[in-house]
């Protein structure tokens, strides 16, 4: 008989990259908004993207030192409910504080330390991909804006997930990698619940971190901001317009140069 090829764990870790966003609004935009709620400021900070979800490999997790392992290795979300596997797609992500996500006394998320920094995915059976959403402290918000502006515009958080954090019954977290290609080859992370479709899962963040884009291309492989500006420029619905004002390469230099500055700037 042939042995497993995969490794399982009834826990999982899971990390996920975010980069911050800039809006320059129009001066329609601006005139509008200051007719609408007053002064407004000409450069807004719009919040964060989501870059992608990783499965959390970090240095203590290597039991080869001749071949370490990429701390960003690609992550599948599974499904299954009632018994049966769902096709989902592609979660969506929100970051908000503490102090904007209230947890009312009698919820069944009240045994939480309202310290405590939460990863939360919930999905329903009328959407059609799951939402996670990042719950920070203020403080942690404000170390990450500081960050941004000392230049590390990527941010990093490792999530614990574990079943005995679900304050559902029946609700399980699980996860599968490939025993010789755990590096190389995407590892699964399986939420598990016997109701009706409606899952909440929740996890712990233990970690967070700032690095530069030149770091983040370092570790992932390849240059995120190079890559969104070709799917942004060699869009068919934008080309035309974009290509009549810059080049590809003077568009480039403007991604870059988006993430650079300073907030508030």
């Amino acid at each position: 008989m042939r042995a497993n090829p995969y490794n399982y764990s009834k826990d999982a870790k899971l990390r996920i990259s975010i980069i911050n966003k800039y809006w320059k609004m129009s001066n329609e935009d601006i005139q509008l908004l200051r007719k609408m709620i007053g002064k407004t400021d000409e450069n807004r900070f719009s919040g964060f993207s989501l870059i992608d979800y990783h499965s959390f490999v970090g240095p203590s997790d290597n039991k080869e030192k001749s071949k370490p392992l990429t701390p960003l290795t690609d992550v599948k979300f599974k499904f299954n409910s009632c018994g049966k596997p769902r096709k989902m797609g592609r979660p969506s992500i929100l970051l908000q504080t503490t102090s904007e996500y209230h947890l009312k006394p009698d919820s069944i998320f009240a045994r939480i330390d309202k310290e405590q920094d939460l990863f939360f995915l919930t999905y329903i059976p009328t959407c059609t991909a799951p939402i996670i959403t990042l719950t920070v402290s203020d403080y942690l918000y404000s170390v990450m804006l500081d960050d941004i502006n000392l230049g590390k515009q990527i941010q990093l958080f490792d999530i614990g997930l574990k079943t005995e954090d679900q304050k559902y019954p029946n609700h399980s977290v699980s996860s599968r990698s490939h025993k010789h290609f755990e590096a190389s080859l995407s590892h699964e992370l399986l939420f598990k619940e016997d109701w009706n479709g409606t899952g909440t899962f929740i996890g712990k963040i233990f970690n967070h971190s700032s690095i530069t884009l030149e770091e983040f291309q370092r570790m992932a492989g390849y240059d995120y901001v190079l890559e969104q500006a070709k799917k942004s420029y060699y869009d068919p619905n934008h080309k035309e317009f974009l290509s009549q004002k810059w080049t590809f390469d003077e568009f480039l230099q403007r991604q870059r140069d988006k993430y650079s500055k300073p907030l508030g700037l």
